[in-house]
């Protein structure tokens, strides 16, 4: 599949699906798990909470020595192919704000009600535009609604009337 998105799209970064591999912790390394209370928690720590690369570097040379995983042909494979799945290394991948644990599961959902498996690529260009264009369109509805209503403030804080101002309705309610 990665040749041929790389020969068809050679401009798209195929990623590989952070949720998939996580469920695939079981089989490859449940002897861990069970010697190692700690361990899964730090693998996460390790892909999730890293920001740069040479952190995350570090941290996986920690576990790979810590739980003595050196060898491990499960995680060298991982480690090989890891600008593919790891956060740290992906920074520069735009992904419309979709982490690799949400890709498939997002795209399949954004575009359902559009496109079906039998359409031609020039009706998926144009069925995407549309899409993106229903998206955009209820971006600016909401952006409307903020601007030519009032929100209804709880305190008198100077920091609520601005945090009114500058967030969606929805939003603001959280806030």
């Amino acid at each position: 599949m990665a040749k041929a998105i790389a020969e068809v799209l050679p401009n798209t970064t195929h990623r590989l699906c952070l949720w998939h591999i996580l469920q695939k912790f079981p089989e490859h390394l449940a002897h861990v798990n069970n010697m190692f209370p700690d361990f899964q928690k730090d693998f996460r720590h390790c892909i999730h909470e890293t920001i740069t690369t040479n952190e995350f570097e570090e941290e996986w040379a920690s576990i790979l020595v810590k739980y003595e995983l050196g060898e491990n042909n499960w995680l060298k494979n991982l480690y090989i192919r890891l600008d593919k799945w790891v956060p740290a290394y992906l920074h520069s991948t735009f992904c419309a704000g979709m982490s690799t644990t949400q890709m498939s599961e997002s795209m399949n959902k954004f575009f359902k009600d559009y496109v079906r498996s039998s359409t031609m690529i020039s009706d998926f260009v144009h069925q995407y535009e549309k899409t993106l264009d229903a998206r955009y369109f209820k971006e600016k509805e909401k952006d409307v609604r903020t601007k030519s209503t009032r929100a209804i403030l709880k305190t008198p804080l100077k920091i609520e009337e601005e945090a009114a101002k500058v967030y969606t309705r929805k939003s603001f309610i959280i806030f």
